[in-house]
């Protein structure tokens, strides 16, 4: 296939009025709705997102596993809106739109207005996109930084003003203060301008330095946190990443991850994607495609080496989908608009069944089940079968609403008791759930290792003569726990069943008057 515009610069008319004001109803119709779905689904937050609750109750230029933006973000909402679940969620319902326009403006910017709106329309609907939407993640910041800072590029390569390459520096120096994966766009900076003939005299020119001075100034404030806390967030990445310097090649972590970005992307545009991508030739030969594809595809490269060498999570390679989005909108748009359709059906439908899967099933006159598979589950929906089982996605965010209340009465009948346990997800969930009787809780961390935020930031030492309660998935207390308080009483168990097969069952002790940790144990 030819080039789908020709071009002679990274530079196209701008869109008018009308197009924009339909951008904007779409956005306003479609964030009006999944704030709606969200909360008309009554799901409880993800343990990451109760935990970056917690960050942003005490805000700081780093945290254990991300760095500070995402803590920020909440702060912000949670300040305007309270403290309820959708509050915490809402930086995605407000930056998903926010980074539709900037991306909206970069298409514009580098081709027409029909592909302006039609690379922000199936942007803001991507499956990963409308799933994200429900999720506060730093995905959801990092999106904004990207475009920005693509859009910047493309403004700076264009007249080459200072205003341009310094806002350029503060995109990608926000976008390290969010996630460090935002350095791969110096990657993709630096293979664009070696590719590109006329833009190799940048390597000459001081304002891309001055750029990534900026940025790394931004980001210094991380890394001096990271330096007095012991580079806590820069092991927890290598240790997630599960690299290994042996021979063993992860194929299967690889196929899942690509198999993921298909769910992510779609299954029509991220095939589209690497139809085009082999074409290496047709891409290479218009400045804009090339550009383009040099945003999206080290990104989608850099993390499918990692899936091949240890793992990655399909989420770690959204940020292709940003720049991919609007390449295969101006691949297909002249001639296979019918492609674009089906992917945008195919998108909406997805959202559909993502926000009113639990009703869906319900209508359906299925049962949900945490253990039931879906191939027996789309079998009997089929055949109409009255007894069968849907597996519940959501399992996962059911339930921790309703033991932080058992917890919080538990606390409550023993004034000056904190919670205690070893879990992180635990911590997370009830440092929300059990609030205010949960405030002051702590991990219980003999070792002293930093496995986790709680680890850092809370310990037993000063709480000499304290009681706790304590509560466990395990039946029995941690080595020599009992040594370490003088009375420790076992508590009946609690189990909340939010969703058949998906019990969150623990156990529980009330523990009095703390001597110490075991000195075997330190």
């Amino acid at each position: 296939m030819n080039p789908a515009i020709p071009s002679a610069s990274l530079h196209a008319a701008p869109a008018p009025r009308r197009e924009l004001f339909v951008l904007l109803l779409v956005l306003l119709i479609g964030t009006a709705y999944r704030a709606w779905a969200i909360h008309a689904a009554g799901l409880n937050l993800y343990v990451d997102e109760a935990q970056y609750w917690t960050w942003a109750q005490a805000l700081d230029w780093g945290y254990y596993s991300k760095p500070p933006v995402i803590a920020a973000v909440i702060a912000f909402t949670t300040a305007l809106f309270g403290d309820g679940e959708l509050a915490i969620k809402s930086g995605a319902l407000l930056l998903y739109p926010a980074t539709t326009l900037v991306l909206y403006a970069l298409a514009a910017r580098l081709y027409d207005r029909r592909v302006a709106l039609w690379t922000a329309v199936l942007f803001f609907t991507l499956p990963g996109v409308a799933l994200s939407s429900a999720i506060i993640s730093t995905d959801v910041p990092l999106f904004l930084c990207w475009t920005v800072a693509v859009y910047a590029l493309v403004r700076a390569l264009d007249d080459n003003r200072w205003r341009w390459w310094l806002l350029l520096g503060a995109a990608c120096g926000v976008g390290l203060l969010t996630k460090y994966t935002m350095g791969i766009f110096a990657l993709a900076t630096v293979l664009y301008c070696a590719i590109t003939p006329a833009q190799r005299r940048q390597f000459c020119s001081a304002r891309p330095y001055a750029a990534a001075a900026v940025a790394a100034l931004i980001f210094a404030p991380n890394l001096w946190w990271n330096a007095r806390h012991g580079w806590p967030t820069f092991h927890h990445t290598a240790d997630i990443s599960n690299l290994e310097t042996g021979p063993h090649l992860h194929w299967n972590e690889l196929w899942a991850f690509v198999g993921g970005q298909a769910a992510i992307m779609g299954p029509l545009l991220f095939a589209t994607l690497l139809w085009r991508t082999a074409q290496i030739r047709q891409w290479l030969a218009d400045d804009r495609e090339r550009l383009l594809a040099c945003c999206a595809l080290p990104f989608l490269a850099v993390i499918s080496l990692q899936a091949l060498l240890g793992r990655a999570n399909a989420n770690w390679g959204a940020m292709t989908y940003a720049t991919g989005t609007l390449w295969m909108v101006a691949v297909l748009l002249p001639r296979h608009r019918r492609w674009l359709v089906a992917s945008l059906v195919l998108h909406l439908a997805l959202a559909g069944l993502t926000y009113h899967y639990h009703a869906l099933v319900r209508a359906a006159g299925a049962t949900l089940d945490a253990q039931a598979k879906p191939l027996p589950c789309i079998k009997g929906l089929a055949g109409r079968d009255a007894e069968t089982r849907c597996p519940d996605f959501f399992k996962r965010v059911q339930g921790w609403d309703q033991l932080g209340t058992a917890i919080r009465n538990q606390l409550d009948t023993a004034p000056g008791t904190l919670l205690l346990t070893h879990e992180r997800d635990t911590m997370s969930e009830l440092l929300y759930y059990a609030r205010p009787a949960s405030a002051g809780a702590v991990l219980w961390n003999p070792e002293h290792a930093i496995t986790s935020h709680y680890a850092l930031v809370t310990q037993m030492e000063g709480h000499g003569g304290r009681n706790f309660l304590f509560l466990s998935r395990e039946a029995t207390l941690p080595p020599q726990m009992a040594d370490s308080f003088l009375r420790v009483t076992p508590l009946p168990d609690l189990t909340i069943t939010a969703t058949p097969g998906w019990p969150l069952a623990y156990h529980l002790w009330r523990l009095e008057g703390f001597i110490g940790y075991p000195t075997t144990l330190r």
